[in-house]
């Protein structure tokens, strides 16, 4: 009766909805993901993961705008009614602004008869809704409400797998694919945004979007130069290696996008959890972001060990006998997220004291480096120099950072070993 009691309390815990919750959305995203790359073949799959990659530097462009101030300011705010009611019309304008220079985008396209501009309808759509329910998620999770939070990505969830389902059977194509997506999300909108009992001030809006503004001016160029650093190995490979050895890095990404999905959720929860901790007490704020931190990072650290061990197998369920070869990759990528674990921590603690600028500097430097070593890691080491070079990265970052915090006495490893 002791041990139900007690998962039954693990249960009704607001982190263990939250684990859950991320764990329906990574993984109806990674499923919904293979079916449709069987679904659409090779070129319009291409099409769709271009979109995809696309409205994720969109995504994070609007996300410094509103989400990420939204995350910390929500537990600094003393009329936090006010302030959240704030973030819905920060959100709807950058939405609109993201829109009209879409639509502006199209109309040149149309006119320069490139053909590639019907495509720009359905992506737009796809991308200025999936930032819309990305903002209503962010913000039921800083608003400490999972339960409602499970419900609208259970929907989504259903709605995606029925979308690639009926894509597989019926051969729909990329166009049609995008646009019931995007139709499929507003029904998690509009549930998410019923639940906000938001009230119009302007004199707040105003001043809350200074506010975001102030803490934007280096998040969004920091979002930009993130993504140009992120993605250049990838693209490079193509040029140098070959479609195949592309195709294996996308797949093996793929893979690990699992693990990104997770972090990302918990830095979601964790963070303004922690920036309410922190208005209180110092110590408070890092006992519990060690905690939670560590309770994180042990089941991580066991998947990782896991795929290293059976990488050869995981490559060839995920892309057949074609892939056996590039089993390699898992192993080495398996190698880059010990990096990026150990810097997990770190990122926190620079988001905690709000030190943003510390972002761009971080990735401009490493981004540096990246246009700087591409040609002789990719030329000498192929795959692995890729995996080589986002390593490094990740040991630049850590360095910049942790340096950053020593200057100002705030002791890391003193507060989380």
């Amino acid at each position: 009766m002791v041990m139900i009691d007690r998962i039954k309390t693990m249960l009704k815990a607001d982190k263990t909805k939250v684990i859950l919750d991320q764990a329906i959305f990574s993984g109806t995203s990674f499923i919904t993901m293979l079916i449709l790359a069987r679904a659409l073949g090779l070129y319009e799959f291409g099409i769709f993961a271009s979109v995809q990659l696309y409205t994720f530097l969109l995504m994070s462009i609007s996300g410094a705008f509103v989400i990420q101030p939204m995350q910390v300011l929500y537990g600094k705010s003393l009329d936090k009614s006010a302030y959240i009611a704030s973030t819905m019309y920060i959100q709807t304008g950058a939405v609109i602004l993201m829109a009209i220079v879409m639509l502006l985008a199209y109309l040149l396209a149309v006119l320069f008869g490139f053909s590639w501009a019907s495509i720009l309808i359905p992506a737009g759509a796809y991308a200025i809704v999936t930032i819309f329910y990305d903002y209503v998620r962010k913000r039921l999770l800083v608003e400490d409400r999972p339960d409602q939070l499970i419900i609208i990505d259970a929907l989504m969830s259903f709605v995606q797998l029925v979308i690639a389902v009926l894509t597989y059977f019926f051969h729909l194509d990329v166009d049609h694919v995008l646009g019931l997506i995007s139709l499929g999300l507003i029904p998690g909108i509009m549930y998410g945004v019923a639940l906000m009992s938001d009230n119009f001030n302007l004199l707040d809006i105003r001043k809350y979007t200074f506010e975001h503004m102030t803490q934007a001016r280096w998040l969004a160029p920091t979002g930009i130069v993130q993504w140009m650093t992120s993605n250049f190995f990838v693209a490079s490979s193509g040029l140098y290696l070959g479609v195949a050895a592309l195709g294996a890095f996308r797949l093996v990404q793929t893979l690990f996008g699992l693990i990104n999905i997770l972090l990302q959720g918990l830095e979601s929860y964790v963070l303004p959890q922690t920036a309410i901790r922190f208005q209180r007490s110092t110590d408070e704020a890092y006992l519990y972001l060690k905690n939670l931190t560590k309770r994180a990072i042990l089941p991580m650290s066991i998947i990782l060990g896991l795929m290293f061990v059976f990488a050869d197998y995981i490559i060839i369920w995920a892309g057949g006998d074609a892939y056996m070869e590039y089993g390699f990759v898992i192993r080495w990528m398996v190698i880059l997220y010990v990096f990026i674990l150990v810097n997990y921590p770190v990122r926190i603690l620079i988001r905690l004291h709000e030190m943003n600028h510390l972002f761009l500097v971080g990735y401009i430097l490493s981004f540096v480096f990246s246009l700087v070593s591409a040609h002789y890691l990719l030329s000498n080491h192929q795959l692995i120099g890729a995996i080589i070079g986002l390593g490094i990265n990740q040991i630049i970052l850590f360095a910049i950072w942790q340096y950053s915090l020593n200057k100002k006495e705030i002791s890391l490893w003193k507060s989380f070993i």
